[in-house]
């Protein structure tokens, strides 16, 4: 090989080396905006969490540089963190990637004011509306509680925590240490008298009562508002 031809070579390599990239760079031309990826993951996690929602997106890591991509959240409901699936094209081919983002769920909801304990009235909670994230609280928009009045609590609740329809029930038909009417039946007696509930009960519920002048409560179940029964039934 003469010199002439060797340089020819050399000089055919480095060219390569610097044009190949370049050409390869050329099929990312038509990559979609990050924007309207963002638009159209929103799109989906709206369906999700229905209307009314203020959602706040962040990728974790960068996007993938596709063309002609497809979207698909693969996480159930909202949650902080959520996974989408995009498959596109990069270079001539077919790509899928699975996406991280960050995700906020703002909607005005119920919340407590002041902490309460079970079996009392909701309204001595003092339930105010308030922005809450859903997401972060990992809570689905029908978890919530819209219909507040004459509801009660079934369980103990926290200041600031979103009210739950889980966590509310009907006002019972009798209230602990309420003083309710106490019918005993047995084999051709029944007898009225009165005592007092030790729990709040719904109807057929089993609640404890405490007779006048007894020292131990009995077991009753639930008949009717501020009714109990005790023995047959």
């Amino acid at each position: 090989m003469t010199f002439d031809r060797l340089l020819r070579v050399v000089l055919l390599i480095g060219w390569s080396a610097v044009a190949l990239p370049v050409f390869a760079g050329a099929c990312e031309v038509a990559e979609v905006e990050p924007r309207v990826l963002m638009q159209e993951v929103e799109a989906q996690l709206q369906g999700l969490g229905g209307a009314g929602l203020e959602l706040e997106l962040e990728p974790i890591g960068t996007l993938p540089r596709l063309s002609r991509p497809s979207v698909r959240v693969l996480s159930r409901g909202l949650r902080s963190r959520v996974a989408v699936e995009l498959t596109g094209e990069a270079c001539g081919r077919r790509q899928v990637s699975t996406v991280w983002f960050k995700l906020r769920a703002y909607r005005e909801a119920w919340v407590y004011g002041l902490s309460a304990k079970a079996g009392r009235p909701l309204a001595e909670a003092h339930p105010r509306r308030e922005r809450v994230d859903l997401a972060g609280a990992q809570l689905q928009p029908g978890d919530l509680a819209e219909e507040l009045q004459g509801l009660w609590l079934v369980q103990d609740v926290r200041a600031g925590m979103p009210v739950l329809a889980r966590q509310l029930q009907a006002e019972p038909l009798v209230k602990r240490d309420e003083m309710v009417r106490v019918v005993v039946r047995g084999p051709g007696l029944m007898v009225s008298t009165q005592g007092k509930a030790m729990r709040p009960g719904m109807l057929g519920d089993n609640v404890p009562v405490l007779l006048d002048g007894a020292s131990s409560s009995l077991p009753a179940v639930v008949a009717g508002k501020g009714e109990v029964h005790v023995g047959q039934q």
